[in-house]
């Protein structure tokens, strides 16, 4: 079991509840990174549970044997004991915020409920573990935010503990609202055909318009149907499962430059500058 990250940098900015005198609510944390950093290592919170909301970008997660992937409006909750992390993927810019909660036992209380309520409201967010992913409106972010306000208002922390109570209690409820009466996140089938094209073909040189024509679309209206529906732009899920390709691809071929023109890139300096970008790592570093 990995020990919680309590440690604040210029990029991510963590709360340790405990402090505030918290028992079950234990950190929450955001993070705007405007380029990608080194991946999550998997591991797992025994008797905790933690909800990540996906404000802006868009973010790979494996947990306990499968692949999630969150857009901006995204919620993801990993259940007590559940391993997790990115698996090797990077973790990626944009903007992004989590929760964790030590699930209480025998009597003890969360967020100042009564044993019953606790119960109640416990049992309510263990259930949305047959749909771990799912969307919610933009101004559930509201609550989290006023949090990181509060906490860096210069008011005594007795005060502080009173409305941050209140705006997790708030944010939960509201977990449990949308996730309850959400649906499993789909994809069209035009679009999913579009992401099955371009696995199919990572190899080749792929033509935005051909997408476009694809799916029956002006270019500038694929694009942004792409987006919305996938979460990033066709460039950028075109260079990423490239750069997943070749991640298998130069360990058996052991060759940057014959990998690099394979793929499809104009030069192995562009390929590895690609690469670098979304991995953190160089080619070289695969063989």
């Amino acid at each position: 079991m990995k020990g919680l990250d309590k440690q604040s940098t210029k990029e991510r900015f963590i709360i340790d509840l405990e402090r505030l005198g918290f028992r079950s609510a234990k950190v929450i944390g955001k993070y705007n990174y405007r380029e990608m950093k080194k991946g999550l290592e998997m591991h797992r919170h025994n008797d905790m549970l933690e909800i990540v909301f996906l404000d802006k970008g868009s973010q790979y997660y494996y947990i306990e044997g499968k692949d999630y992937h969150m857009t901006g409006g995204n919620i993801l909750l990993t259940f007590p004991g559940e391993e997790h992390g990115t698996k090797g993927f990077p973790e990626e810019k944009g903007q992004l915020f989590w929760l964790i909660i030590h699930i209480p036992r025998n009597e003890q209380k969360l967020l100042n409920l009564r044993s019953i309520e606790t119960k109640l409201l416990v049992d309510r967010l263990l259930q949305l573990n047959k749909n771990r992913l799912f969307k919610v409106p933009h101004g559930v972010k509201n609550d989290i935010e006023k949090i990181f306000q509060i906490y860096n208002n210069n008011e005594n922390d007795v005060y502080k503990k009173i409305k941050i109570t209140n705006l997790l209690l708030s944010f939960l409820l509201n977990i449990i609202a949308y996730g309850e009466k959400s649906s499993k996140i789909t994809i069209s089938d035009t679009f999913a055909n579009i992401c099955t094209f371009i696995c199919d073909n990572i190899k080749e040189e792929i033509s935005l318009t051909h997408l476009a024509d694809k799916a029956n679309l002006s270019l500038s209206h694929f694009k942004h149907r792409f987006k919305k529906e996938i979460g990033t732009t066709p460039m950028d899920f075109i260079m990423k499962n490239k750069i997943n390709t070749a991640k298998i691809m130069l360990p058996e071929q052991k060759s940057v430059s014959g990998v690099a023109y394979e793929l499809n890139f104009s030069s192995p300096s562009y390929f590895a500058t690609v690469f670098k970008k979304y991995t953190s790592k160089n080619p070289s570093d695969y063989i």
